[in-house]
């Protein structure tokens, strides 16, 4: 049996997207991906291309093709046919309406996906036959296609989750969150001797034969050790590495764009951050590149805007932050006296804890006394989501890079997002993002959301830190990585040389 060994950070404990808890690590992240598939996913480029915008074009994939009214209030999505699960049933456009009716009831990510196409009854989901479901939106709205790239809501395999469910538990949570059951390359097996979480190939798998038997989750949690069992041969391939680029020895790193970036949020809701001024020194004091060498060991890079730049409808146009901190140091006086406040992180991210060190000792010496307050990821997500903290610290982006998706999760609160933790609201973007959603003319639609960053950058109730690059090493007999906007490994595409 061939079998592809990957390096990771931690290995994947929770593999259903819909869970209500710990949604966003990354390792389930990457156990997810391996399992399903969408309708849509975008064309994807090889890492030297990573990112340009000739790799965002949205194309059919599990759905063949798509149509949509004249008024863009109606689309039907054509299924392929003759797609299997590994329990041998066949793809219809049932599993489709069934995955999500059942977001829309637990009301987790898959629920604030389908609501940024104005989905919320599972009766704006309908099988028209076999072959093809349709959605009804309230009104016109050109995101759908995109927002099926972001793999949630979930395609499973219906007939088994179904056999699955409890009337406690009438969404088979419990059992989806550790057994795989979509139409993807790979099905769960489990915890192998070593204790590697192990997937093994989907025979039926609709794209023909996989390189690879069976795939293996390694888990080795030191960055530096994680590099060796690359350069030894442990593994084929390692994730979240703190590597240079290039050729290092019969080992290959790449660092490509992602659409995730760090952050910095204030609580405009309790002094001094009710003020913008303030914030705005705040933003002037962040030593940038030394948290992009320092914290990030050079995986991410600047943000020149409060999204980053795979994002459709991104512009460096109105940048404005840059570390100055005698401007900074000046306004700060202005507001004195200044009360303490507390910058609340978690330590699961390796980099999180060296930001906060840089930016309290920054913001302290310069008369804004901070102090970091290191606590579990659970209260550090509590406290944002209560605005029980001063600032926090967090690491996030979208799961699609439309602009419309980006923008409406960071800067519109009645949805949830980053801009929502810090209690900041404005009418003015709220006015923009709607007319974005229901513009149908793609320049006039980036035209909008050009002025809210413009807006966002300048109110700036976060900072935006860095844009994250996914840094990983394969060896050089392991060849075919395709990006696409999440940046993971998706193992249908890697196989062996020659």
């Amino acid at each position: 049996m061939r079998t592809l060994r990957i390096g990771c950070t931690v290995r994947p404990t929770v593999l259903d997207r819909d869970q209500p808890l710990r949604l966003l690590q990354w390792e389930n992240m990457d156990g997810h991906l391996q399992l399903y598939e969408p309708p849509t996913q975008c064309v994807g480029a090889p890492p030297e291309t990573a990112g340009r915008p000739e790799s965002l074009e949205v194309l059919p994939f599990v759905a063949e093709r798509w149509e949509q009214s004249a008024d863009c209030t109606t689309h039907r999505f054509f299924l392929r046919r003759g797609l299997y699960s590994a329990f041998d049933h066949e793809l219809t456009a049932e599993d489709v309406r069934w995955g999500w009716e059942r977001s829309l009831a637990l009301g987790t990510v898959g629920a604030w996906v389908s609501g940024n196409a104005g989905l919320a009854s599972p009766d704006q989901v309908q099988v028209l036959d076999r072959y093809v479901v349709e959605f009804r939106l309230p009104h016109p709205n050109t995101i759908l296609p995109h927002l099926f790239t972001v793999v949630v809501p979930t395609i499973f395999d219906a007939q088994v989750a179904r056999q699955h469910t409890t009337p406690e538990d009438p969404w088979a949570l419990r059992w989806t969150q550790t057994n795989g059951v979509g139409f993807g390359p790979y099905v769960t097996e489990g915890l192998t001797s070593d204790g590697s979480f192990r997937f093994v190939k989907n025979p039926r798998y609709w794209r023909g034969p996989l390189a690879y038997d069976a795939v293996d989750f390694v888990e080795v949690r030191d960055p530096a050790e994680r590099w060796r069992a690359l350069q030894r041969g442990d593994v084929d391939v390692a994730i979240e590495l703190e590597v240079p680029e290039g050729q290092h020895d019969g080992v290959v790193v790449y660092h490509v764009p992602t659409t995730w970036r760090y952050t910095m949020g204030m609580n405009v809701t309790r002094p001094p951050f009710d003020r913008v001024e303030v914030r705005q020194a705040v933003a002037l004091a962040v030593p940038y590149e030394r948290i992009i060498t320092e914290a990030c060991k050079g995986c991410a890079k600047r943000m020149l805007s409060c999204v980053s730049d795979t994002i459709v409808g991104y512009t460096p146009a109105h940048h404005r932050w840059e570390y100055r901190p005698d401007e900074a140091r000046r306004i700060l006086q202005r507001h004195q006296p200044l009360p303490a406040v507390k910058l609340g992180y978690h330590d699961e991210v390796p980099a999180l804890p060296i930001i906060a060190r840089l930016i309290a000792e920054s913001l302290s010496e310069l008369g804004l006394p901070v102090e970091p307050a290191l606590m579990s990821r659970e209260d550090h997500s509590f406290v944002q989501f209560t605005k029980s903290v001063d600032m926090f610290l967090d690491e996030f982006g979208p799961m699609t890079v439309d602009g419309r998706y980006h923008l409406r999760h960071d800067v519109n609160p009645p949805l949830g997002g980053i801009f929502d933790y810090t209690g900041y609201h404005s009418a003015e973007i709220d006015h923009l993002l709607t007319a974005a959603f229901r513009e149908l003319d793609h320049e006039r639609m980036k035209a909008l959301l050009a002025e809210v960053q413009r807006i966002a950058l300048h109110d700036v109730p976060w900072v935006p830190l860095a844009q994250q690059k996914f840094c990983f090493g394969v060896r050089g007999a392991v060849i075919g990585y395709r990006w696409y906007p999440l940046a993971r490994l998706r193992c249908r595409d890697l196989r062996p040389r020659g």
